[in-house]
This record gives structure tokens, sequence and C-alpha cells, in this order.
């Protein structure tokens, strides 16, 4: 009524009543239509009214509103969504590819990368993964929170055991700003074949000092049993005696056969490959006293040392035993 009062004031009476007339039809409902005349004898048909739904969207806070039928709008859940930050060059770094020359014997290297943050934000690393297992990475902490201005360091280690030439190994930083790789490149010597056989040779010998018999059993017996298997004579010899008596390397302590510092005979060479001798590396060959030849390749052997072997290097009584492959019983030791 207010309405219409305000419009007859400024407005023509004719023009005032179509306005009025369009307002109120306006903000009155349609009527209903009747409801259907059910059968007759059965049931009435139910009423469906329909009613529109309007989607209002509010533009300030983002979010999508329903106004349903009783006019309430309700709000749909709204999703933050966090921008992803991508700033490796946050963190500023004395290098970040490294080398380093390793010495021979050399087991490991280590590197240190040395960081600063350069950003104005704190920046956060997660963690650090390499690229194998034979590198290590170590953090302060972690995770690592590092603030604007703040410096650290962060070590890698590579393991150069069984490796030679140069090896390349990386160590990614995972980050808040993103991931930083760091690369760390080993240059290592290879082995000294000749070094290391020398240092083999001489903790073997110090475990045969301590046990003669030794030389049979665990890495030694590689060299000093496998090759002896079912062999006899002049090809046992090489096997059994010369690797050691007759070796590149031999030890200072180890005498050459070819000049016995006393007379050889049958015996002198049955007593030292039957029993060897206590408190020395000489070990005890027959399989009575623990070690590896049998009666026949004991007699197979002796009679070679004092046969083809006495004549070849000239010893005193050269030949006057059996010939290199024979088959005879090593006689009773000498008192």
């Amino acid at each position: 009524m207010k309405m219409t009062a305000v419009l007859r004031r400024f407005l023509p009476s004719g023009l005032v009543l179509s306005l009025s007339l369009l307002v109120a039809s306006a903000a009155e409902p349609p009527p209903l239509p009747p409801p259907p005349v059910a059968p007759q004898g059965g049931p009435a048909t139910p009423r469906i009214v329909s009613r529109p739904i309007r989607l209002r969207t509010n533009q300030v806070a983002g979010t999508a509103s329903v106004q349903g039928a009783a006019g309430l709008p309700q709000s749909a859940p709204t999703l933050a969504i966090t921008p992803k930050v991508n700033n490796p060059d946050a963190l500023a770094w004395d290098s970040k590819l490294k080398e380093y020359a390793a010495k021979a014997g050399e087991t490991e290297a280590k590197f240190i990368f040395a960081l600063t943050n350069v950003s104005k934000e704190t920046v956060t690393i997660h963690n650090v993964h390499t690229s194998c297992g034979c590198t290590a990475a170590k953090l302060p902490q972690q995770p690592w929170v590092i603030a604007p201005g703040e410096h650290g360091e962060i070590g890698v280690t590579v393991d150069l055991r069984n490796k030679y030439g140069t090896i390349t190994k990386t160590a990614t930083i995972n980050s808040s700003v993103g991931p930083v790789p760091l690369t760390v490149r080993c240059i290592i010597p290879a082995p000294d074949l000749d070094a290391a056989r020398t240092g083999d040779r001489t903790r073997n010998m110090q475990i045969a000092a301590a046990d003669r018999q030794s030389v049979f059993r665990g890495d030694c017996a590689t060299c000093h049993v496998a090759p002896t298997l079912g062999k006899t004579g002049k090809a046992l010899y090489e096997t059994a005696c010369g690797i050691c008596h007759e070796g590149e390397h031999r030890a200072s302590m180890v005498p050459s056969l070819r000049a016995p510092n006393k007379p050889t005979d049958r015996a002198y060479w049955t007593q030292w490959i039957t029993s060897g001798r206590e408190g020395s590396l000489m070990p005890a060959f027959s399989l009575k006293q623990g070690g590896i030849l049998s009666d026949d390749q004991v007699g197979s052997l002796v009679g070679y040392l004092g046969g083809e072997f006495a004549l070849e290097v000239k010893l005193p009584g050269g030949g006057a035993v059996p010939d290199a492959g024979t088959k005879a019983k090593a006689p009773p030791l000498a008192p």
C-alpha cells in the first residue's frame, strides 16, 4: 500500500494501476492446479508439486549456496589449495659437485656440502635420498628447519671397498622448496695385485706359524689341497712342494730344495714329507698325521725327489731310488 501511495504522487493514475497489478501478480504465487480425480472405485492419485531450486554463488567468499524450498542457503564445503613452492635457489651451496682422489687402500670417501638459506622464508629439509646403498648422507636433524640466513652442513660418505676407477653417486635433498641433487665423484686407483698377494701370503704365514696344518684348511686349501688331488710323482711335487719351495715370492725361512743344507736320501725325503717339522711352517703331509697325501702319493713323491729331481739338480746319490710315477710304499721313518 505504501508503494502505491508513492506511485500516485509521481505517476498518472492509469500507469499507477498497471504497475500495481504487475507487482501484485509477481508477489503472489500462481494458484495450484486442482488435484486429479481418481477413477471411480480406485485410490486418489497424489499431487506432486515441483518447485525450482536456484543456485546462488557467493562471489566474495568463494562458496556456492543452494536455496531449497525453505529459502535457506546451504553452503557447500570449500577445498583449501596450498600453492607448491619450487625455489631450489633458496639454498646456496658451496658446490653441488665434489670430487675425491682416493689413495690405495682407502675404504671410504667423505664429503661435506655447506649450505645457506638465502631466501626470506624458512626452508625445511625433510630427508636425503642416495642413489645406492654404498652411499650414505647425514643431516644435522630430521626434519631440518633452516631459518633465513642460517648456515649448515650435510655429510655424504661413499664406501670404496671392492671398487676402482671413477664412480659417480648422487644424494638428492628433498625440501620444502623442491628437490636439490648433489653429486660426488670418486677416483679410485686399481688394486695392486702383487701387494695384495704379498699381504695375503704374510697373513697366511702368520696363521701357519701358529698352526702348520692350517695350510690344508680355509683359504689356503685352494692352493695347497685342490691342485694335489689324484697327482703323483713330478706333478705332485709341482703342486704340493714347488708352490712354496720354488715360489717367486718364497719366504726367507722356506728353504730351496735344489740346494739342501743336509745330505739327502730316501729316508730324508720320507721324514720331511710324512711328518714335516714341529715349530716350523712345514706341515705333515701324510693322511695319518693330519695331512692330505696317501701312502702311495708319499712313495711316488719320495721316488721323484730321489730320482729324476736329484739327477736334475745333481744331488748326491741321485737316481738311487725308483723313478717318478712309481707307487712304492713309503718305508718306515728313520729313527
